[in-house]
């Protein structure tokens, strides 16, 4: 029995170029009638392309295929499987990350006029963070730090903040800083040094949601105000550097992107008149 192109490329759902492309590779050998030259498929023919299908669908290139069907031994398809399992279960974890994210953003906008500029006070989570005195110097280090380039292919634009200085949170004057901020959420899908970053952490975190719009026009001093005055209020006192994050965004009716974003700021309780911290 032999089968056309047109038939076989309809059931497979491919073009008639990309089964001549299959047989350029040396992937398909199908026989030509010696009077039209028509390609004429075989049922060896359409099990291969279905073990190709397959093979594709598993994330291997044409060139791995090729080399499986071709002349792989057993322990050299294991290890290739192996492979394509541990990059598959890589995805699999970026993806669930990337649908955390999405869920807290939505869940963010659904709440963030309630929360709007109010502090509020959450569990502490660690973050990774590498920062610099402006934005233009952050990409001028790019080709000098692998390290930014990692971070930059793996986050999200969101993850770009602005580092809170803990002189700041103590009332006193001094600048912010610009840069990455990687929770350790993130650092099981990336690719990085952490090494090259310090990190901010604390039992407890005073977080607060605030409006960037437009976002070159917005100061974070008054929700680092609120923040500061939340944290005397309840007797906590800065630990390290905070740090902002962006949670979402949207486009309002008049055509404005709106940027809602966080501050993560991170305490310890402290006693009433001593700076003795407290096990939390």
């Amino acid at each position: 029995m032999k089968i056309s192109i047109s038939a076989l490329s309809i059931a497979y759902g491919l073009t008639p170029e990309a089964l001549r492309y299959y047989e350029e590779k040396g992937l398909l050998s199908p026989d030509r009638a010696a009077s039209s030259g028509f390609r004429r498929f075989s049922i060896a023919d359409v099990q291969r392309l279905g073990i190709i299908k397959s093979l594709q669908r598993q994330g291997f290139s044409l060139d791995e295929i090729k080399r499986i069907l071709t002349k792989c031994a057993l322990s050299d398809l294991i290890v290739m499987m192996d492979e394509k399992r541990a990059a598959l279960r890589e995805q699999i974890a970026q993806q669930n990350a990337v649908y955390e994210r999405m869920t807290s953003g939505t869940d963010l906008l659904r709440d963030c006029q309630r929360l709007l500029m109010q502090p509020r006070l959450c569990m502490g989570c660690a973050a990774y963070l590498v920062d610099f005195d402006s934005v233009p110097a952050l990409w001028t280090a790019v080709p000098k730090m692998p390290l930014l380039k990692d971070l930059i292919d793996a986050l999200p634009l969101t993850n770009y903040c602005t580092i809170v200085p803990l002189a700041l949170l103590n009332g006193q004057s001094t600048a912010t800083r610009i840069g990455i901020v990687a929770p350790v959420e993130f650092t099981h899908v990336i690719h990085a040094d952490f090494s090259q970053m310090r990190m901010s952490a604390g039992p407890q975190a005073v977080k607060i949601i605030f409006d960037l719009c437009p976002p070159e026009k917005t100061s974070l001093q008054p929700a680092i105000d609120l923040t500061r005055a939340f944290m005397q209020a309840h007797r906590l006192k800065p630990v390290c550097e905070g740090y902002t994050r962006q949670y979402a965004w949207f486009v309002d009716p008049d055509g404005q992107m709106r940027h809602y974003s966080e501050s993560v700021s991170y305490t310890h309780l402290r006693a009433h008149e001593t700076d003795q911290y407290l096990v939390c």
